[in-house]
């Protein structure tokens, strides 16, 4: 294994003068940050991913969405463990990002050759900050203490909604959680001119990052991967705790009929 890859797909239109810009980071196995790279155009983006050695690349989009309208079968059996997650269909892409951008670029991302997934950077930073006083290593609690405990942690709010709209305090905050996992190697958001685009670029990089440590846990086995390629195959850091509820949760709704994963 030689690290991972973790891309920032720009889904919004509406975000800066080059919408379709994305940034790429790799982390070795150690977890530092080793490489920062940007491209402008899906061309770009395949041709940076294929230009670096890593086992893993995932990305902070759907990459497969079967259905019109719902949402995917990982979304709800996250949703049942009081994961947030973006509920998902080619409709409400469609409504909302303008387009399926990850759906288009998934072959030619595949061909790349890295693991293919997707991460929720929400759920890695709001794992990451659990952890800070809930070891990887310590036994689970009982799941009404879980539960209870669980909902009180959130992830900072820091992506941009729009041009003039970034969102700095949070992105400091979110790097300020990651860090304490990552080796930034000296990378901080704030390095920038100032400018609109700087902001968004490092909410960008702290969304590559999140997507990168994600690939990382799942390859040490401190996470599992939720779902199937087909139907949307998701990355998530786990402790004790989450891949207890999340590996029953999966076997009732699988026995349900609930779910096709």
């Amino acid at each position: 294994m030689t690290g991972a890859l973790g891309l920032h797909l720009v889904q919004h239109l509406d975000l800066v003068d080059s919408p379709r810009r994305s940034v790429l980071v790799r982390l070795d196995v150690d977890a530092r940050l080793r490489d920062v790279g940007e491209a402008a155009g899906d061309d770009a983006v395949v041709a940076l991913v294929a230009g670096h050695e890593a086992a893993s690349l995932t990305v902070d989009a759907p990459l497969a969405v079967p259905d019109d309208a719902g949402r995917r079968d990982a979304e709800a059996v996250l949703a049942w463990c009081d994961v947030s997650a973006f509920p998902v269909s080619r409709r409400r892409l469609e409504q909302v990002t303008g387009g399926t951008r990850g759906i288009a670029l998934a072959p030619a991302l595949a061909a790349a050759g890295h693991a293919l997934a997707e991460a929720l950077p929400d759920q890695v930073l709001r794992q990451v900050a659990w952890e800070r006083d809930h070891p990887l290593g310590a036994a689970p609690l009982s799941l009404a203490d879980y539960r209870t405990a669980w909902i009180g942690v959130r992830a900072p709010v820091y992506r941009p909604k729009g041009v003039g709209r970034a969102r700095p305090g949070g992105t400091l905050a979110a790097w300020e959680i990651l860090r304490g996992v990552v080796d930034m190697d000296g990378w901080a958001p704030g390095a920038g001119a100032g400018t609109d685009w700087d902001a968004i670029r490092d909410a960008a990089v702290v969304d590559a990052i999140c997507c990168a440590y994600a690939g990382l846990r799942v390859a040490r086995g401190q996470g599992l991967l939720l779902g199937t390629a087909a139907r949307g195959l998701v990355a998530v850091p786990a402790d004790a705790n989450l891949r207890d509820r999340l590996t029953a949760a999966l076997g009732r709704m699988r026995d349900e009929g609930a779910v096709a994963i």
